[in-house]
C-alpha cells in the first residue's frame, strides 16, 4: 500500500477550511493545530522549501502569506524560525490574534505566564509563571489571543519551528513583559 505524503498546499487549503467554518478562535486554533501535526509527520518538506544548510541558518522564513483567510482580519502567516541554541524571547502575547506553534525539529520549552492581583498572594500587580512544557520533534500547541508565553529553544542545538499566525502579528497590537520590573510595552 502506498501512502502520500500530506503538502504545504493541502495544509494551507485545510486551514482556508477551518476559517470558512467557524470565527470561534478556539476552534480555529485547534484544527489547524490538528491539521499541522499530521504536516509536521511528512519528512524533508521543510528542507525542501527552505534549502537550508545543515547547520546555521538561522532566522525567520517566510511559507506563505494569506490575504484573505484568518483572524481577527485576513493576513494568516505560516512560517518557520530556525533558532539558535538557548535562544529566548521576552515573555509576550499575540494581542487578538491566535498562534499555532509545531516543532519540526529539536525541542523549544515554553513558559506561561499571567497577571497576579492583590488577593491572590501577591502586595501588588504583577505578572508571573503560570507553568511550562516542553514540545519536542512533531509536537504542537498553540496560543490563544491574549495568552502570555515564552519559547525557549532547550535542543543544544538548532530548532526548526513550524508557525502559524491566524494574523500576521506585526498587523495587530501585542506586548512584550519583564516580569522582574513587572511592567509591559
Amino acid at each position: 500500500m502506498t501512502t502520500t505524503a500530506y503538502t504545504v498546499d493541502e495544509f494551507i487549503g485545510d486551514v482556508r477550511e477551518i476559517f470558512d467554518a467557524t470565527q470561534d478562535p478556539l476552534a480555529q486554533a485547534k484544527g489547524v493545530s490538528e491539521k499541522m501535526e499530521v504536516l509536521l509527520q511528512t519528512p524533508g518538506w521543510l528542507e525542501e522549501r527552505l534549502e537550508l544548510p545543515d547547520e546555521g541558518g538561522y532566522g525567520r522564513y517566510d511559507l506563505h502569506l494569506d490575504e484573505d483567510y484568518g483572524h481577527p482580519g485576513g493576513g494568516f502567516w505560516l512560517m518557520a524560525s530556525v533558532q539558535k541554541p538557548d535562544q529566548d524571547n521576552l515573555p509576550h502575547d499575540h494581542g487578538a490574534a491566535w498562534v499555532v506553534y509545531g516543532v519540526y525539529e529539536g525541542a523549544i520549552k515554553q513558559t506561561k505566564f499571567r497577571w497576579f492581583y492583590p488577593g491572590e498572594g501577591v502586595d501588588s500587580v504583577q505578572i508571573g509563571e503560570t507553568g511550562d512544557f516542553v514540545q519536542d520533534d512533531g509536537k504542537v500547541a498553540f496560543f490563544l489571543p491574549g495568552e502570555i508565553h515564552n519559547t525557549l529553544n532547550v535542543t543544544g542545538d538548532r530548532a526548526l519551528v513550524v508557525r502559524l499566525e491566524s494574523q500576521k502579528l506585526d498587523r495587530v497590537v501585542r506586548y512584550q513583559y519583564n516580569p522582574e520590573k513587572g511592567r509591559s510595552r
